[in-house]
């Protein structure tokens, strides 16, 4: 099937979701089947051993994926993305990329301020020796995609300065320092990023970058995940303001290059704190040409001011519309908020996307009406007519 779509997106992409979508039943329950019994959802892992439940995964999202494209087109999106239904997480066109990984020795539980069990899911891997490319989802993603549309489509990837945080352990590996093991995930990702153009891709995002971590004032049970590293905040920051500039470097110039500032999908999230500390130098050292944000909490995320600092070639898209509550923010409400905003950078470079992905681990879904997904990127696409016109 090839989408022929009648409609025009923006010059400029004022609307969009970051990128992973609800599942459906089938697909989810063929995700739990491949990953019975595991600790971790890798594909390397189980792929000498189950491949055909991943071909039958495939086949799924293959027949899936165009009307989750339709459907965002039909929505006023202006880039779209297949949904990530192929992968158990936002993380895995990474981790499914490569060998040198462990199953943990147990699945990750998560609780309460009170200590109760909230649930349990997939944990991180562990690093048990040096990694090394096998595969390349991102490109096998890209291919399918360009086959199907010529809508301009977008490619996820985790930034490299998110492994600079504690939830993948080097442990015991052959890696002595943390920075030994990001500098071998920069040249993976790069390796990625290159062959996902090759296949077609104009469009690349990286999700979930260390900033928010080292501005946090409040965080989850999990701390601040970067503790264990054992360097100063400003050390990190250097650190990762590097591979992430890194990691563009040979991108084309006809390539947009976006990054989501994450603060994590669960509920609360991780981080809690504003960017202002940090803002001045993120924003100009960083070279993508697009930002994506969350901020659909300022008690959490603090207010606009640091956004004042993004270069005037740059765009700013304002997570207002949340991914981790079924009720739909009103119209109003919105474009409030993005006035609001303008007051630290003009309107032209704003934009509006969905707070985070609806689906960044397969399991563990925050919004479960399909409809209320749909509703509220319908809601984006409405509020972009209004702000800034359709085409």
């Amino acid at each position: 099937m090839t989408i022929r779509s009648t409609r025009v997106p923006r010059e400029v992409a004022r609307a969009e979701a970051v990128g992973s979508l609800l599942r459906n039943p089938r697909i989810s329950e063929q995700l739990k089947y491949l990953f019975e019994g595991q600790t971790t959802a890798l594909r390397p892992l189980v792929l000498r051993e189950r491949p055909q439940e991943i071909a039958t995964l495939n086949r799924l999202a293959d027949k899936t994926i165009a009307g989750l494209v339709q459907h965002q087109i039909d929505a006023g999106l202006d880039v779209v993305s297949d949904g990530e239904v192929r992968r158990t997480s936002f993380l895995s066109s990474f981790y499914d990329a490569v060998e040198g990984f462990r199953a943990p020795p147990e699945r990750m539980s998560v609780h309460d301020d009170e200590g109760n069990l909230i649930y349990e899911t997939f944990n991180d891997p562990v690093v048990a020796k040096r990694l090394h490319k096998t595969y390349s989802p991102a490109a096998e993603e890209a291919t399918f995609m360009r086959s199907l549309t010529d809508y301009p489509f977008k490619i996820t990837l985790p930034a490299p300065s998110y492994y600079f945080t504690d939830f993948v352990p080097i442990g015991e590996s052959s890696y002595k320092h943390k920075l030994e093991f990001v500098e071998d995930v920069l040249h993976i990702t790069k390796q990625l990023v290159a062959e996902a153009i090759a296949a077609g891709a104009t469009w690349i995002q990286f999700d979930f970058p260390l900033y928010p971590a080292l501005v946090a004032t409040s965080m989850s049970e999990y701390g601040s995940m970067i503790e264990q590293v054992g360097e100063s905040t400003d050390w990190l920051l250097d650190k990762a303001l590097q591979v992430d500039r890194a990691v563009t470097e040979d991108i084309p110039d006809g390539v947009m290059v976006a990054l989501h500032l994450c603060r994590g999908n669960l509920p609360g999230g991780f981080w809690s704190g504003s960017l202002a500390p940090i803002a001045e130098r993120m924003f100009s050292e960083l070279p993508h040409k697009r930002f994506l944000f969350e901020w659909e909490d300022l008690s959490r995320d603090g207010d606009y001011e640091p956004i004042k600092y993004v270069p005037r070639d740059r765009i700013m898209a304002m997570g207002v519309v949340s991914t981790k509550t079924p009720n739909v923010e009103s119209e109003d409400e919105i474009v409030g908020r993005i006035e609001t905003a303008s007051q630290y950078l003009d309107a032209d470079q704003l934009a509006l996307c969905t707070q985070c992905g609806f689906a960044s681990l397969f399991a563990d879904h925050l919004v479960e009406a399909e409809d209320a997904q749909w509703r509220k990127l319908e809601l984006i696409g409405r509020v972009a007519d209004r702000v800034w016109g359709s085409s």
